[in-house]
């Protein structure tokens, strides 16, 4: 809100500034004597006319078409059909300037020179400010923004997703990623997938969330806010399972645990381990009633995390204290997922680590 203020005082006093040159230029004219005479606005009508529209004409043409081919590059072909309509804004303004001029041409030779010089004048400097701010703000669209228009634009909701999801891989890569936008616009995307499990498979959407989570893991990227990332893959993986895409599940929780692992070098083990994988992963295929063999790969994953943090304590990067916490957590939380033959190895590991780290003496 404040910048939007600070914007219309900014435009408040270009319009003003145009005003006082506008009547300075009319007291010009009228106390030179000018005014009097039509025949010396018949040229000036002209070649400023004609100077106006290849003005206006360049502003609008090399900006959109530097916006456009580095959209197009950076995004893709479907991201620019987006904007189309925003496009056209520029170019009304432009035909409304090229009809006042045609116009204002058509009465070069008669009484009424003056006033369309006039005319002509006050036209150009008053469509200028804002369709310069408006290139400007075209040209310099945050990838938030993008996301804000996607989610109003395309009326596919698993569509408008998975274009979120591109935009947010994207903006994870950059050099310099704006922290802040990236949370807001993981934020914008846990929102629309709270009542996810409604909607009919799409592979669009689920590949572009695991292309998301690949992109954490392998090109080292700015680690969002752990809370939202907990939300927002619990709401995929039970997408996922409740339309019976288990192949997918596998993926997505076997990206999940390296993510996992990354948060694990930022935050205490157990809450990692608590917080971001056992809430959302495990106690959610519970919850879902999830097949046998998905809880038994979730508790695969889970002693491989297990297996990190065991070697984490033999070198002295994670304590005996947090270590023994996070085995009573786990042999807590995982309680009545004995009959599954893969809990057998997750056993031997929490026993092996209440040995080593000497827990409850």
């Amino acid at each position: 809100m404040i910048g939007f203020g600070v914007m219309n005082r900014g435009l408040l006093l270009v319009y003003v500034l145009i005003m006082i040159a506008i009547i300075s230029i009319h007291l010009g004219f009228t106390f030179s004597g000018l005014i009097n005479d039509p025949s010396h606005f018949e040229w000036a009508i002209l070649y400023f006319g004609s100077a106006v529209i290849q003005a206006y004409a360049t502003i609008i043409a090399i900006p959109f078409t530097i916006w456009v081919i580095y959209m197009q590059t950076r995004y893709g072909v479907v991201f620019v059909r987006l904007f189309l309509n925003r496009i056209i804004y520029p170019f009304t303004i432009l035909g409304i300037i090229s009809t006042i001029t045609a116009i204002t041409m058509s009465l070069e030779k008669t009484v009424y020179a003056y006033q369309a010089f006039m005319v002509e004048f006050i036209a150009t400097l008053f469509f200028l400010p804002p369709i310069i701010h408006y290139i400007r703000e075209l040209m310099t669209i945050s990838p938030e923004k993008i996301v804000y228009i996607i989610r109003k634009t395309i009326k596919d909701r698993g569509e408008a997703i998975a274009s979120s999801l591109h935009i947010l891989r994207l903006a994870l890569i950059e050099g310099y990623p704006d922290e802040r936008a990236i949370n807001n616009i993981l934020k914008m995307i846990r929102d629309d997938t709270v009542e996810l499990i409604e909607l009919k498979p799409n592979p669009d959407t689920y590949f572009k969330f695991r292309d998301l989570l690949r992109t954490i893991v392998l090109e080292g990227t700015y680690l969002p806010d752990i809370r939202v990332m907990r939300d927002l893959f619990k709401n995929m993986l039970r997408w996922v399972v409740v339309n019976r895409k288990f192949s997918i599940a596998r993926a997505f929780m076997r990206y999940y645990r390296l993510v996992t692992l990354r948060y694990m070098d930022e935050t205490l083990p157990s809450t990692t381990i608590e917080y971001l994988y056992i809430e959302p992963v495990i106690n959610n295929l519970r919850s879902l009633k999830a097949r046998r063999s998905l809880i038994g790969y979730s508790i695969e994953q889970l002693t491989a995390l297990l297996q990190r943090v065991k070697r984490a304590g033999e070198v002295g990067d994670v304590t005996a204290l947090e270590i023994c916490h996070i085995v009573d957590y786990v042999d807590k939380t995982t309680s009545g997922l004995e009959n599954l033959k893969e809990y057998e190895k997750l056993r031997r590991l929490l026993n092996e680590l209440r040995g080593e780290f000497l827990c409850g003496t």
